[in-house]
């Protein structure tokens, strides 16, 4: 099956969004006489800003292929093999649960009080059901719910397949790792914006 990966649609909006507002103003920066006698200070500001931006909002996702989860939060990697996962949660966020460790996963994050109520009200009249005990995060039409579904539907897949061992959760390793690139660009970014502030 192939390897598929989820962001949370509303950080996707939100990222394009602030990259629009910074182009708009480093551009109207750089084009109006006398607002910046110095270019490269403007560009590396926006270049910052940018890369912060993509660190924090866009960078956050989570990943399925047959091998396993993997779960790109800002600063940390987990790799989850599917015989370690014994639990898919969306009390608080999309959370995956392995035997002695419960997984938040950033890019999906469950819905606030207003969204739980848009998203219930969009889901009531849908042609899919729910039960009243239904969680908001559990909803098809939040990120969260969206997400728990995709990691649902390939491991249930897989497991009917007969392709994931049972019992041995307590047995299997969950690799965790920083994530050395993105936290490299978050640096760069703050150190570009904060130069481009104290020589603006």
């Amino acid at each position: 099956m192939p390897r598929q990966t989820f962001r949370s649609t509303f950080t996707r909006v939100l990222c394009g969004i602030v990259w629009a507002i910074i182009a708009v103003v480093a551009i109207g920066l750089l084009v109006t006489p006398g607002a910046s006698e110095a270019p490269a200070i403007v560009i590396v500001g926006a270049l910052g800003a940018a890369a912060l931006v993509t660190g924090i909002l866009w960078s956050p996702s989570v990943t399925v292929d047959d091998d396993g989860v993997q779960v790109d939060n800002i600063a940390l990697r987990y790799l989850v093999p599917w015989a370690a996962l014994i639990h898919v949660d969306t009390r608080y966020s999309l959370q995956l649960h392995t035997p002695g460790r419960r997984i938040g996963v950033t890019a999906a994050p469950a819905p606030g009080a207003t969204g739980s109520l848009r998203a219930a009200r969009a889901h009531r009249r849908s042609d899919s059901p729910s039960t009243p005990q239904t969680r908001p995060g559990e909803l098809p039409n939040t990120d969260s719910g969206r997400a728990a579904e995709m990691v649902r539907t390939r491991w249930h897949a897989l497991r009917e397949a007969g392709r994931i061992e049972a019992g041995v959760a307590e047995n299997v390793r969950v690799h965790v790792g920083v994530r050395t690139g993105n936290l490299v660009l978050l640096v760069a970014g703050a150190a570009g914006l904060v130069a481009a502030v104290a020589l603006g």
